[in-house]
């Protein structure tokens, strides 16, 4: 049901997810199931449940799952980046059947609530998404909420992450970092998103994203001073200097991912 949606039905929920990405997050989600790192997701900013749906597919019977989100509050959205409905966004999780039991729904602004009433609502995070405002001081503000909820073996996604479109994303992320005094660490980042954790867990999360699907998606592995960090993130650096065959195979990889991953494994098969 899980790898379902992120492969194929995440499609008919408006809102944005890229393959790359969805295929990282269910890694995450398979490796904390397998390895039973227990506790409660979190999403910022749910628009009309796209990524937060996954969560929810993921949880134990035991866990919750936490929204967060303007809804009907939009004078609070300042760079209008995106706009939730609560009642499509309800829509989808009845569509996908999720247990509304387990979920929890705060409808408004992230800047109100605190490390307390999550951890009151929902217990420690394993799985923390941030698609909230894209303004520096929110961004920062999600990334310590997320950071002071984080459970030991958790993970933190952050979107939008050094996007031309949204700068202030990656700054807000720069002032969190210089002010941290946890041991979250980036570990990858994918099409869209940035993936932290703590260093202790840094190397077998990188190792589960060491997937045959993701493989045609690793272009760089990189050494900061903290951490260790793979990327995925595909683009087309040189655009029109671009050589034609690899032009075509960079347009499947992002537009087409499965017809690209169909055909690279019929070549293999064909060449071994």
């Amino acid at each position: 049901m899980l790898w379902n949606y992120l492969r194929r039905d995440k499609k008919t929920v408006c809102g944005w997810l890229q393959r790359v990405d969805a295929e990282i997050i269910g890694s995450i989600l398979a490796f904390q199931h397998q390895n039973k790192i227990a506790g409660s997701c979190v999403e910022i900013g749910v628009h009309h449940g796209k990524s937060f749906i996954p969560l929810c597919m993921a949880l134990r019977n035991d866990e919750l799952a936490l929204c967060i989100d303007l809804f009907d509050e939009q004078s609070k959205n300042l760079d209008a980046s995106g706009k939730g409905d609560k009642a499509k966004f309800d829509k989808n999780l009845g569509r996908f059947r999720i247990d509304t039991s387990q979920v929890r729904v705060f409808a408004g602004s992230s800047v109100d609530v605190t490390p307390g009433y999550i951890l009151r609502q929902v217990g420690q995070v394993r799985f923390f998404s941030i698609d909230g405002g894209h303004w520096r001081s929110i961004v920062r503000n999600d990334l310590q909420l997320a950071e002071q909820t984080l459970s030991d073996g958790g993970v933190i996604a952050l979107d939008d992450y050094c996007r031309s479109d949204w700068p202030d994303v990656t700054y807000g992320y720069s002032l969190w970092q210089n002010e941290t005094k946890s041991d979250i660490v980036p570990f990858a980042s994918g099409s869209n998103k940035l993936y932290l954790c703590r260093k202790d867990h840094a190397p077998e999360y990188r190792a589960a994203l060491h997937t045959p699907y993701l493989a045609h998606y690793l272009n760089n592995s990189y050494k900061t001073e903290e951490a260790e960090i793979d990327s995925y993130r595909v683009e087309p650096f040189n655009q029109d200097e671009e050589r034609t065959k690899m032009a075509l195979e960079l347009a499947l990889k992002i537009f087409r991912p499965d017809i690209f991953f169909h055909l690279k494994n019929r070549f293999r098969r064909l060449l071994n």
